[in-house]
């Protein structure tokens, strides 16, 4: 099993505090589904257990399968790109190479929508 968090941590109080507001589980879920979303291409996939049996939840997205930490932290593994044709260990830290503005765009999209929706 894999858990890939997301921690943010903010020096200014002010700010902190509305995002402590904002950042709830309903938030934070929808972060970590995003996450998901744009880590799936870089996950090794032959026949999509991997890929595919992930939960998400306010914490953070972890991949159940048993040998998922296995692939997670393989090291000259050879992962097949004939479905994935970016997988790689360590996908997130390889997504967020690759796209790691544009996920704190929409990170920043999020947290915007919803500091409206909540005055």
């Amino acid at each position: 099993m894999a858990l890939i968090n997301i921690e943010v941590n903010i020096d200014d109080r002010v700010i902190a505090k509305k995002l402590n507001f904002i950042a709830n589980d309903a938030c934070m879920l929808e972060i970590h589904n995003l996450l998901a979303k744009m880590c799936d291409p870089y996950v090794p996939f032959l026949e999509g257990p991997l890929s595919q049996t992930h939960t998400v939840t306010p914490k953070g997205v972890t991949y159940i399968q048993p040998y998922a930490r296995y692939q997670y932290y393989g090291v000259n593994f050879n992962h097949t790109k004939e479905y994935h044709p970016l997988a790689s260990a360590m996908w997130d830290k390889a997504m967020l190479d690759d796209h790691g503005d544009e996920f704190l765009a929409q990170v920043k999209e999020i947290l915007i929508r919803r500091a409206k929706q909540n005055g």
